[in-house]
């Protein structure tokens, strides 16, 4: 397994608007020990193949996958993301990248009634998969369907609902330990039920201590990650040694992605979050344990 990382860790989110210019961000992973990378949100990076290539290359980067954001519940949107999933895609085989991952939007949904949708509303979130797989297919890619706080497909309920719908030959799962970790489901344990389905892993850890008052107080989920839910991953609730365990366990060779979303209010930079959590994955990956 290599161990990669995501723009998200430097609060890039979008493809515009950001204080962090996509080579500067490389130069900071490289600095910070990474040799992979998720490509952000799509046009972050270059989209012309050959800039992005040459810019990966001098630094001695690749790129292992690219995650994709959109309002999966409204049927309408079909061709909007027809034409997204295309385009990445297309970037992605040709800069060497193997899996395309897809989330829903939260920001779809009203802040009174996160991740509620009606009977149409799962239909259009399983077709919409289905449909884009079928393209990361055709491009020679995995497809990785990713759970997302705040959306229809968070819970094990609705995760493996959408599993039992999906095509099981084209959509496999992204699992995220921290978004899994988040209403305190078990990870490890999902994964060892599901992992003929688990193509690629998201790396998160969950303050326990916070998490209890997010549940017991009702705090929403975009207030929790801004102050801090998901952690270092040598910090939380998620026993990611275990975790990473089971993976070399059952022999999973895919995308081993560290994301720790940014809070307002951490000490550090993300820098040395970067850096101190790709140390402690490595050290697991080499046996050494925490």
């Amino acid at each position: 397994m290599n161990i990669a990382i995501a723009p998200c860790c430097w609060g890039i989110y979008w493809p515009q608007g950001n204080d962090l210019a996509w080579t500067d961000y490389l130069d900071r992973i490289r600095g910070a020990g990474y040799r992979h990378t998720e490509l952000g949100p799509y046009g972050y990076f270059s989209t012309d193949v050959a800039v992005l290539s040459s810019e990966l290359a001098s630094r001695d980067l690749t790129v292992v996958a690219a995650a994709h954001v959109h309002t999966l519940a409204d049927a309408a949107s079909w061709p909007l993301l027809e034409e997204k999933t295309q385009a990445i895609c297309k970037l992605l085989a040709a800069a060497g990248g193997t899996h395309f991952i897809l989330m829903d939007e939260s920001e779809f949904y009203p802040k009174d009634r996160m991740g509620v949708v009606d009977e149409a509303g799962w239909r259009a979130v399983v077709d919409q998969t289905n449909q884009s797989a079928a393209i990361a297919r055709s491009h020679g890619l995995q497809f990785s369907f990713h759970p997302h706080v705040g959306t229809c497909v968070e819970l094990e309920g609705q995760i493996e609902r959408l599993l039992a719908d999906t095509d099981p030959d084209l959509v496999g799962l992204c699992l995220d330990t921290g978004h899994h970790a988040y209403w305190k489901a078990d990870p490890i344990a999902f994964f060892r039920r599901h992992r003929d389905r688990v193509n690629s892993v998201h790396l998160k850890n969950v303050d326990g201590a916070f998490r209890e008052r997010v549940l017991s107080e009702g705090i929403h989920s975009d207030r929790a990650f801004e102050e801090g839910i998901m952690t270092d991953l040598d910090r939380g609730v998620v026993d990611i040694a275990a975790f990473v365990s089971a993976l070399r366990e059952t022999g999973y060779d895919g995308p081993l992605v560290v994301e720790q979303d940014l809070a307002l209010n951490h000490p550090d930079t993300p820098e040395t979050i970067a850096r101190r959590n790709f140390d402690f994955v490595s050290r697991l990956l080499n046996g050494a344990g925490a």
